[in-house]
């Protein structure tokens, strides 16, 4: 890594060379490596960027930043094994992606007020840090800050307004942290693993709307913890394995309680309440057997992720979950209840019928993902009443093959991968497609144009997307149900996703100027097709739509492209470049992973996110990448784990 990092510096230090004639050189430097001493010095300076910084710490370990360093750069300390002691003053502004990272005896981080910037990675695996000031001038920490760091006990946060995605995640000795009652944004594993937090006054805060997936899984010395009123969401996992958290207050304002977020606590287990119920109506927990479950008048508004979960489905404890959920056969679900969380109701396979009210506006990844191979499940779930219905989760009713058909009302706006994988609806509809003589008859269109699926003849080359669709749903395009197999079929071949699938034929791909959203999964893993054409109307790319379409060459067009989703274009590994529509503004974790042949990429002009380890060590062909000055202290975030030397160019 730092390898790659050094000619990234290089390259930003010469950026106006490849800009104009006039580029600076660097105004100090010393020799790049002094071998007098056992232990490597180097010390580079360009134009108040201080690049490089190794084993310039006096005889204490201790050094103080020149007042002539107006920023340091990425990596400029990292794995500077005699650093003990460090002083930032206010002349610096900005301290890099990476710049501590790896400094093993670093103990000590004293940080002015002035300095506005701190970098991702910046501390990482700086197992000996045990005090550092952060100044009231940064109120953003970036992922992965102080990961890893195993000996600090203790960290006020009081002014910090942003924590993004692992910043503290693994800082195993880490007992107290003060929240600022000001921070609105608490990322995903924040402050996962760390075993000995005790102490955090999550409490006492005002504006956080999101308690992130994750954030606090493993906190095993955890014993109480107080959700306040501004919350409306506590994510996926985020309390999960907390082994003594013996005792939680909800505020009444909380609407989701999401996938087995207090799973393995001590509160959650212990619980004996027929229907737990929290929040603004959240059911998270049910020990009622079925045959005398009554939920009608019950103030129910959202049934919380795994709240009938069938455990055992995963290999699990049946009282990890609904311990009667392999009994449960017929359930009448409330008015009142707009929400069904994800796997709210996965792996009830005795499931006979569930009628939808009329106010559910959501249904999450898997709710009713009852399928389980060599079992025949015969859930009908009836949609008739539900016309507000907005989402619906990817895998959502996988295995109800009880859903014999269904007409989505228009306000469904999305619909995730293999949400309706075998159903009798959609074998129906293949059966049928299969015997079409018109090419429109071999399309599934439901909702508002939504592409829910489409029979793909065995020696089929070519797919025109009828015009008037506005969305593809996610998987469409990307092989057969997982447990269909279509009569006229020869070619058979497996697939990560899909176990039948007959998309290796399909060379070209024709979308309308109509579409406006590419679903997940779309066309994943169609190997054969070497160039796509964006219409102008397409603003969403959701995660993985192009994955895996390993024959990609050329995607073009899409000016107006406003969000790219995760992973959307992995392992497409003859992709030569890309550049990113200057109206993209939001960018998903791992787009190009695997794109093994990708040289080139042009991020958006004046974008400081873009992305999250957009690439990976699969990414052995990536030279260049453009990109805003503004996301310069993220490097380490979005270049991800490239090993080879690029060069990185900032604008």
């Amino acid at each position: 890594m730092k390898k790659w990092i050094a000619l990234c510096l290089a390259v930003c230090m010469s950026i106006a060379v490849f800009t104009s004639c006039d580029g600076p050189n660097p105004t100090e430097t010393t020799d790049p490596l002094d071998t007098s001493e056992t232990y490597p010095k180097a010390y580079a300076v360009d134009n108040g960027l201080l690049t490089t910084c190794i084993g310039q710490a006096d005889e204490n370990g201790v050094y103080v930043v020149p007042e002539t360093i107006t920023a340091i750069a990425e990596s400029a300390f990292a794995g500077d094994e005699k650093l003990k002691e460090v002083v930032i003053g206010s002349h610096v502004k900005m301290i890099g992606s990476g710049a501590f990272r790896n400094c093993t005896s670093l103990q000590k981080v004293v940080i002015e007020d002035g300095v506005e910037e701190i970098g991702s990675y910046a501390f990482y695996d700086c197992v000996s840090l045990k005090e550092i000031s952060l100044p009231s001038t940064v109120d953003y920490l970036n992922q992965y800050t102080f990961y890893g760091c195993t000996s600090l006990e203790s960290i006020s946060l009081d002014h910090i307004r942003y924590i993004d995605d692992s910043a503290f995640w693994s800082c195993s000795a880490l007992e107290r942290v003060t929240l600022s009652e000001d921070l609105e944004y608490l990322g995903n594993w924040v402050f996962a693993q760390c075993n000995n937090l005790s102490d955090i006054n999550l409490g006492e805060l005002r504006r956080l709307e999101k308690v992130g997936d994750y954030a606090f899984m493993g906190c095993s010395m955890l014993l109480s913890v107080t959700i306040p009123s501004c919350v409306k969401t506590v994510g996926k996992l985020t309390f999960y394995d907390c082994t003594r958290l013996s005792h939680v207050e909800i505020a009444d304002t909380v609407q989701m309680v999401d996938y087995a977020a207090f799973n393995y606590t001590p509160w959650y287990q212990e619980n004996t309440e027929d229907y737990l119920i929290v929040g603004d109506g959240v059911l998270i927990k049910c020990t009622v057997h079925p045959n005398f479950i009554d939920l009608a008048d019950k103030p129910i508004k959202t049934i919380g992720g795994t709240a009938f979960w069938n455990a055992t489905a995963e290999d699990e404890a049946a009282e990890y979950g609904y311990k009667y959920a392999t009994e449960l056969e017929t359930l009448v679900l409330p008015e009142t209840v707009t929400t069904i969380g994800t796997s709210a109701f996965g792996g009830c396979y005795n499931l006979k019928e569930v009628v939808l009210p009329a106010g559910v506006t959501e249904i999450g990844d898997g709710a009713f993902n009852i399928y389980i191979e060599g079992i025949e499940t015969e859930a009908n779930v009836d949609f008739t009443k539900c016309q507000n219905l907005k989402s619906i989760g990817s895998y959502a009713f996988q295995g109800c093959y009880g859903i014999a058909s269904f007409d989505l009302p228009k306000s469904v706006e999305t619909i995730g991968a293999y949400a309706f994988a075998a159903t009798d609806a959609y074998e129906s509809f293949m059966d049928e497609a299969a015997k079409a003589e018109k090419e429109e008859d071999r399309y599934f269109i439901t909702g508002d144009g939504i592409l829910l699926a489409a029979y793909v003849a065995d020696d089929q080359t070519k797919i025109t997307v009828p015009n008037g669709v506005k969305k593809i749903a996610g998987s469409a395009f990307s092989g057969w149900d997982i447990a269909y197999i279509p009569n006229d079929v020869s070619l058979l071949s497996m697939s990560g996703r899909s176990k039948y699938n007959i998309s290796y034929a399909v060379k070209e791909v024709v979308l309308p100027e109509t579409l406006v959203e590419i679903g997940n999964s779309a066309f994943y893993r169609m190997l054969s097709v070497e160039s796509i054409v964006l219409p102008d109307s397409v603003k969403f790319i959701d995660a993985e739509a192009f994955a895996w379409c390993t024959g990609l060459k050329n995607v073009t067009g899409g000016t107006n492209i406003e969000t790219i989703g995760n992973y959307a274009f992995s392992y497409c590994t003859n992709i030569p470049g890309f550049q990113f529509s200057k109206n993209t503004k939001n960018i998903g974790v791992g787009v190009f992973f695997g794109c093994s042949s990708i040289q080139n990429v042009r991020l958006p002009d004046g974008l400081s996110f873009p992305g999250t380890t957009l690439f990976n060590s699969e990414c052995t062909s990536l030279a260049n990448v453009t990109m805003d000055e503004s996301a310069r202290s993220r490097i380490y975030t979005i270049l991800g784990s490239v090993q080879q030397d690029i060069k990185v160019f900032y604008e």
